[in-house]
């Protein structure tokens, strides 16, 4: 127990409102950046029509794969609770019913998951995520565009970015002690 000391122990609500303030502050700052990424994509003939306010399915899909990771992380029951406790301050901060979101971040993930079969990365289905959610099939290139999937390239590139907005639960666990019980390493 003697590396705990120093550690300060949060509760689950808690760690909700932390994890919940850092996702939505990060999307909001990065939301112009990520819409410019996608706009000036090569892999597009013609630019997707992104605008400032259109970063709900953006947040919809970072909250799913977050999800995805903390049942990684966390076991028996402990995940549930946890999550729990996000959607009931993510509704707070966004006036939704705590049920509705669950259910938006469930369809999401499911449509992520379903679409990146076989796979079980959380970034490659975060990344379809992205495709699926603002529709951008329309304006790839022919050729991906009439197999109606995603361009690989463009895959990556989301990928990429994407990272930056999972939560890491190594790094945390490290400065902070939890009532929640933890399960062993999870990779992505």
């Amino acid at each position: 127990m003697l590396f705990n000391w120093g550690k300060k122990k949060l509760k689950t609500e808690e760690v909700a409102r932390m994890f919940v303030h850092a996702t939505l502050d990060s999307v909001e700052d990065a939301w112009a950046d990520v819409a410019g990424l996608i706009r000036e994509s090569p892999h597009f003939e013609r630019p997707p029509e992104l605008g400032e306010g259109d970063a709900a399915p953006f947040l919809l899909v970072v909250l799913a794969g977050n999800f995805d990771m903390i049942s990684r992380y966390f076991e028996g029951g402990s995940e549930t609770m946890l999550i729990d406790a996000i959607l009931a301050e993510l509704s707070k901060e966004l006036g939704m019913p705590s049920a509705q979101l669950a259910q938006r971040i469930g369809c999401v993930r499911e449509d992520m998951m379903r679409s990146n079969r076989p796979s079980k990365k959380t970034l490659s289905a975060m990344s379809r995520g992205i495709y699926l959610g603002y529709n951008l099939n329309e304006t790839q290139e022919e050729y991906f565009r009439s197999l109606n999937v995603p361009n690989p390239r463009f895959l990556m590139q989301m990928e990429e970015m994407l990272h930056h907005f999972l939560w890491d639960w190594n790094s945390f666990r490290e400065q902070y002690r939890t009532q929640l019980q933890t399960s062993g390493l999870a990779a992505v």
